[in-house]
């Protein structure tokens, strides 16, 4: 029997509330809407009709979005796929019953779906740091056109902490302890205002999760997980922020951390039907957790070098430098830290995603050549100023040099070209030498940066070679 409490149009699938949809390649969307429609009025013909509203202006969206007829049934169904609707927002979809050809603002009500959005949406992945655990005060307050979609499996206005799991759906993602703030609110808003369209945010992240959590199959349930989130929020994104690597600097896992990571990448892909899905990352951050005899420094040192390798081979990843952000405890940025990073990794997105011209990469070592028996020269790629440096020796400086001798002292250095820096060694290299750029789990935040844009050097750990001087 008919409940006539719901006179009129319902909506029963399709949309929520403050719902983002992923624009296409043209910079539209489309959606399908299906529900029920009942009246207790007598009628000969009753028709469903459907517009899509900007909110703030209370006008069509487009004249082609201004009251569509929905093929209906006897049954009392109906359905209508919403097509071209323009990135941009917020936009308001109404639904009315329109009896017998009455008048369409005197017809019977009909469900709504308020304060949507066509634009991106990014998927956040990766363990802590990128669920957020920033608990220093700062002003990052929510903006309409930033939307998430919670872990209650709702749409909603983005806010602090993403990763609050009040009535989870996804218990695989939920965190130990609360969160607080995370570097993507900012990021959001930065993307926001350079395009001009609203950002959607899928948070999956999950602080302490390995790698191998993320890998598709077998024990991945980060991965599935974070699958089930975009499936849910409407099943396509424009890319993924992945800030992971701390749990994996053991001598096993960072052995295998390349090989997994980039499956992971191409499974994901394979599965969002992007092959060239943007991935932008962060090389790991200082950890002040462990003595500078423990046994963690190299694994750090590693994973570093993994990570500007990876964004270096593979298509479409990028990496941002983390390491002269400031730390709320031992492991987690604090928040200004995130603020800077929001913003690193929204113009890495600019620049490699749009093709904006904006500084958004890091100095990254091209080169090391021993030029002397006792010098090693330093080349820079993505120098656009020049690098810049203001430190001392041998107190909180950010490279070491190691041979088969052990440590190499420092015992001078400095520019030789806008793009080069000249270490001059207190010994000669003996044997294969390496050079470290920000050396253990906790280098100095102070470090080379380019003038332009002020962005630091990314960390590295590569052999030293030779030019125009006998093997040692």
């Amino acid at each position: 029997m008919k409940d006539l409490n719901e006179t009129g149009v319902i909506i029963e699938s399709g949309l929520q509330d403050w719902q983002i949809l992923q624009q296409d390649g043209q910079g539209v969307a489309r959606v399908r809407l299906e529900g029920r429609w009942l009246t207790g009025d007598p009628f000969s013909e009753a028709r469903v009709l459907v517009r899509v509203l900007d909110e703030t202006r209370l006008q069509p969206v487009t004249r082609s979005l201004d009251w569509s007829e929905a093929a209906t049934s006897p049954d009392g169904t109906w359905s209508v796929e919403l097509a071209r609707i323009p990135a941009g927002g917020l936009y308001r979809i109404e639904t009315c019953l329109q009896l017998d050809g009455g008048p369409v603002e005197w017809a019977i009500r009909g469900d709504m779906r308020h304060h949507l959005g066509v634009g991106d949406i990014w998927v956040i992945a990766g363990q802590s740091n990128a669920a957020g655990y920033g608990r220093t005060p700062c002003f990052d307050s929510p903006e309409l056109g930033i939307h998430m979609f919670a872990s209650s499996a709702e749409w909603r206005l983005a806010t602090h902490p993403l990763s609050d799991s009040t009535g989870t759906r996804y218990p695989a993602s939920r965190e130990r302890g609360n969160g607080s703030h995370s570097p993507f609110l900012a990021f959001a808003r930065h993307l926001k205002a350079a395009l001009g369209y609203p950002v959607g945010l899928i948070p999956a992240a999950l602080g302490g999760s390995p790698l191998a959590r993320w890998m598709p199959g077998g024990s991945g349930d980060s991965y599935e997980n974070m699958l089930a989130l975009l499936r849910d929020a409407g099943g396509q994104c424009r890319g993924m922020v992945w800030y992971q690597g701390e749990s994996d600097t053991g001598p096993q896992e960072r052995g295998v951390y390349a090989e997994k990571f980039e499956r992971m990448i191409g499974d994901f892909r394979k599965c969002t039907n992007r092959p060239e899905l943007p991935v932008i990352t962060a090389q790991l951050n200082r950890y002040i957790g462990e003595p500078y005899d423990g046994p963690c420094h190299e694994g750090w040192e590693v994973i570093r070098e993994i990570q500007r390798q990876l964004a270096r081979r593979i298509d479409g990843v990028e990496v941002i430098s983390t390491l002269d952000l400031a730390l709320s405890d031992g492991i987690h940025n604090d928040s200004k830290a995130n603020l800077a990073i929001g913003q690193r990794m929204a113009n890495t997105v600019l620049g490699a995603v749009f093709g904006r011209d904006v500084k958004y990469r890091s100095p990254d070592l091209r080169a090391a050549v021993l030029v002397d028996p006792c010098a090693v020269e330093l080349e820079f790629d993505h120098v656009d100023g020049r690098l810049h440096f203001e430190n001392n020796i041998p107190s909180q400086f950010p490279f070491a040099v190691r041979d088969a001798g052990g440590e190499v002292p420092v015992g001078s250095w400095a520019f030789t070209a806008k793009n080069r820096l000249r270490l001059n060694l207190a010994r000669a290299v003996t044997g294969v030498a390496t050079v470290t750029g920000a050396p253990t789990a906790c280098p100095p935040a102070v470090m080379p940066f380019d003038l332009c844009g002020y962005l630091p050097m990314l960390a590295f750990t590569q052999t030293v070679l030779t030019s125009g001087l006998e093997k040692p």
